[in-house]
């Protein structure tokens, strides 16, 4: 099976991580194939860090080509998620966004219509799911352990402070504080387990 060729928008603290996971051949059945981002020592640390062969551009619409890319992981501040992700998914391209889909709901609602009407996949990077606690969690709720489970409640702490780096502290890019940081994660994966029904309040 040939591998799926991943793209990566926007290099610095979280994409710069996706590019090396890929780019190592970390990930089975993926490859890196190239990279975007606007800042120009961004690009520059791709070309010193990836391998020749990844192509890097300082705009993404340059990189929406399937004959490039495969599927697209973007990892830009949040208020760009939305814009981005629709691009993409109009280019014909599946993509991964990083949480959140969205700082505001009707940014979402607009990206989820997108997605099912271009037919490709679109997901949000919980790899909150991946932790050995929450798929044990899954597991048995599936199973019934829990029976009819109908109510639940999420909570999250962080003990490493609030994050400085990149644009966490600008509302702006980031909007949302600690609930659309953190937060969604503890809300994502509580519905997860709980099979994604909708609350009722």
């Amino acid at each position: 099976m040939d591998k799926v060729r991943f793209g990566v928008i926007g290099v610095g603290n979280m994409g710069s991580e996706h590019a090396k996971y890929l780019n190592n051949g970390e990930i089975e059945g993926a490859v890196l194939a190239a990279v975007c981002d606007v800042k120009e020592e961004r690009r520059n640390w791709a070309k010193e860090n990836l391998a020749p062969e990844v192509k890097i551009f300082d705009d993404y619409k340059k990189m929406l080509d399937p004959n490039l890319v495969d599927a697209i992981i973007v990892a830009v501040p949040h208020y760009f998620h939305p814009p981005i992700c629709i691009d993409v998914l109009n280019a014909g391209i599946n993509v991964i966004s990083e949480k959140p889909i969205g700082v505001y709901t009707n940014q979402a609602e607009e990206l989820i219509k997108v997605a099912e009407k271009s037919g490709k996949l679109l997901t949000i990077g919980y790899q909150t799911r991946q932790t050995a606690q929450a798929q044990y969690l899954k597991a048995e709720s599936e199973m019934g352990t829990f029976g009819d489970i109908y109510f639940a409640r999420a909570c999250a702490v962080r003990r490493r402070a609030v994050p400085t780096w990149g644009v966490f502290l600008n509302e702006y890019e980031q909007g949302g504080g600690p609930l659309i940081d953190i937060g969604t994660h503890a809300l994502d994966v509580t519905l997860w387990i709980m099979n994604n029904y909708k609350p009722k309040y």
